[in-house]
Parts: C-alpha cells; structure tokens; sequence
C-alpha cells in the first residue's frame, strides 16, 4: 500500500535521482570498508544495482493509489490479454530498426558511457541481471507508472499521443547519454503507448525488459564489434531485414488499428 498520498509527476523523476545519487554514495561507502581492492567496473555493477533496487522501494512508497501490484498483471488477462501480446509483438521489428537507424544514420553520437563499459558491465552476472531484467523494471513503475499515471490524470483533456510524447521525452533526457537518448525516445513512444492502450504496465515491462535483452546479447554476441549491421553480416542483410521488419510493422499496425485505438 502506498503510505504517500500526493503524487505529481515530478517525484518520480526526482526519485530516480534520488536512486542514482544515493547508490553512488553506497559504491563509495563499500569501496572505503571493503579489504578487498574492488575493480572499476564492479563498483559501478554495486552502483547500478543499489539505484535500481532503491528505485523500486521508493516507487512503493510514493505509488499512485490507482496502481496496484494486482494490476500489474492485468495485462495478460482477457482482452487485455491480446493487446499485450500485439504490442510485445510490436516491439520486435521495431527494436531492429530503431538500432539499424541510429547505426546507419547518427553512428558518432557521442556515447558517455562506452562500449567497454558496457560489456564489462554485462559481462558480470549481477550487471547483466539490473540492466536486463531490474533497470527496465525500476524504469517502467517510476516513468509509466508514476510520471505518465499523472500526466494523464492532470491533462486527461488532452490526446493520449500528448500525454504519451511528454512522458518519452522526459524518459529520454533523464538518461543524460547522447548516444542512448533518441533510441529511450523512440522506445519511450512505445512503452508509453503500450501503458496506455493496455491499461497495464505488463506489457510495457515486458518491452522494455526485451528491448534491453537484446543489448546485452547483441553486445556478448559481438563483444569487438556490437553494430547490428556487423552481425547480420553486413549492409546488405541489414537492408534485407529493415525490409522484413517493416512488413511486419504494417500488418501489426493494421491488427491494432482492427483492436481499435481506444484506451482499455
């Protein structure tokens, strides 16, 4: 149950800072007392984990009361059932292309993070676990679950795509990495539709936890060159599959519009 009743969109950002800040605080707490030399990279494993466990507890705390841990299932029940899986669907072709897209078109985007971090970051067991499966989580209860939640209850006078946009944008800047911000853009789009079509947070976690599964295997797949293009073998096989993934955009487009674009 959530002890806090008054909820703006703003807290949840400021929790996800909150979060961040604070586990940066503990890498360096356990780095001082730990009589072991810690790595780099392990720190920063400490770190990412304790942000987003922290950020989980907190969205507890500050949940909006429309949002039950119950509902957030609810996305594989019933009708809702179907939306679910039209848009996890969704998902697929358009992860490839949003990836080909900013490889092909924006490939010198500044990345503050860097592949080698990445990978190390990956290559731990609790690493891989927080940015696969425990940062979309955290992501998805605190942006579509807090921020977008009152967005639409304060504009509810306004289109869905309003709503959906504001909260992708701020989803986007809040990651502060120019290599990362127009792929959690164009992903926020998608989440944020996916919240408000289902009416439950299912299919958004559901994803989200996809699309950064796919990173990390793309980035063990080919630790020395992570490009899509490199590992379908070229320009050629890219083109080939940007061209079945948007066949296969059009007819999910066109199941969804059969669904009806109205909010569940």
């Amino acid at each position: 149950m959530s002890i806090f009743r008054y909820h703006s969109w703003w807290i949840y950002i400021l929790l996800f800072f909150v979060a961040q800040v604070s586990s940066l605080l503990v890498a360096f707490f356990y780095t001082r007392v730990s009589e072991e030399q810690l790595m780099v990279n392990s720190t920063v494993v400490i770190s990412l984990f304790t942000a987003n466990l922290l950020a989980i507890f907190l969205y507890a705390f500050f949940r909006p009361s429309s949002v039950t841990w119950s509902s957030i299932l609810d996305g594989f029940r019933g009708r809702n059932g179907r939306r679910t899986l039209l848009v996890c669907l969704l998902a697929l072709p358009l992860t490839v292309l949003i990836n080909l897209a900013q490889e092909v078109f924006f490939p010198n985007i500044p990345n503050l993070v860097g592949n080698e971090m990445m990978l190390k970051i990956m290559g731990h067991p609790l690493g891989l676990l927080t940015v696969a499966f425990l940062g979309p989580l955290s992501e998805e209860l605190l942006f579509r679950g807090g921020v977008q939640v009152d967005l639409q209850k304060r504009y509810s006078d306004q289109a869905w795509w309003v709503i959906v946009g504001l909260t992708a944008a701020l989803f986007s800047m809040v990651h502060m990495n120019p290599a990362q911000m127009p792929i959690a853009f164009i992903l926020g789009l998608l989440l944020g539709f996916a919240f408000w079509w289902t009416g439950s947070l299912s299919a958004s976690i559901c994803i989200h936890v996809f699309n950064n599964s796919f990173a990390c295997v793309l980035g063990l797949l080919s630790p020395n060159d992570d490009s899509l293009v490199h590992l379908l073998g070229g320009n050629t096989a890219a083109g080939l599959m940007a061209l079945v993934c948007v066949f296969f955009l059009v007819l999910l487009f066109r199941a969804i519009q059969k669904e009806g674009l109205k909010a569940a």
